[in-house]
């Protein structure tokens, strides 16, 4: 039987600072990334950044709920060392581009982000594949739900894609799951926001771990 014990150590790790922080004034302050207290020597912070959340109650319990359920995806359609590599090539880039832009802010959305790009180039033909891209849209979507009205717009029809990719990923050409994070990256990036970057670094860290071994991905067990 399945057992998925990277993904409950991290969410285990993540969900006891990111509830605490609702009770306890001050902790999100003390972990999430401050650039000018990461230049000033507090080094931690990019790390600590991806245990506490900046999203309020809802972003907190979203970021929880899309842990718990696309990792569970993620780690038995790819493994855990996989799993791990793609969750923390999003961690890295979404915190080093919040650095270098000097945005301050936490979450561990950025991980996420990696975590589902990935997952969406490396699971085949799989059902993974299509949750994977479905996540992807969800993740930005909602982001950019912040623009206004074109925003809630961009939103409500890219939902409803990607739950075309989900329902009648049979009909669909196997190029789509990917191109779907791949603009959802891009037009993120664009923007400026983090999660573009991480998106990124998760379609490239997953391309390059299937060039480096592709016979493993035909091992995996399905999901």
């Amino acid at each position: 039987m399945f057992k998925p014990y990277v993904t409950a150590a991290v969410f285990t790790i993540t969900v006891v600072p990111s509830l605490l922080q609702l009770a306890v004034p001050g902790l999100e302050a003390a972990w999430m990334r401050d650039p000018a207290a990461i230049a000033a020597g507090e080094w931690w912070r990019p790390v600590t950044a991806l245990l506490v959340q900046d999203g309020g109650v809802f972003g907190t319990l979203a970021n929880l709920a899309f842990l718990a359920v696309l990792g569970y995806v993620a780690e038995r359609a790819l493994g855990p060392r996989r799993w791990l590599t793609l969750y923390a090539a999003g961690a890295v880039a979404g915190e080093s581009a919040g650095y270098l832009l000097h945005q301050p802010g936490a979450g561990n959305s950025v991980a996420l982000c990696g975590l589902a790009a990935g997952l969406a180039l490396l699971a085949g033909d799989r059902p993974a594949r299509s949750l994977g891209a479905f996540y992807a849209v969800v993740s930005g979507v909602w982001l950019l739900a912040g623009l206004g009205t074109w925003g809630v717009v961009a939103m409500v029809v890219l939902t409803a894609a990607g739950f075309q990719l989900v329902v009648h990923r049979e009909r669909l050409p196997q190029w789509l799951p990917v191109a779907v994070p791949v603009a959802a990256a891009l037009v993120l990036a664009a923007l400026g926001d983090l999660h573009g970057y991480a998106l990124l670094a998760g379609i490239i860290v997953g391309w390059i771990l299937k060039e480096a071994w592709p016979s493993t991905f035909r091992r995996t067990n399905p999901a």
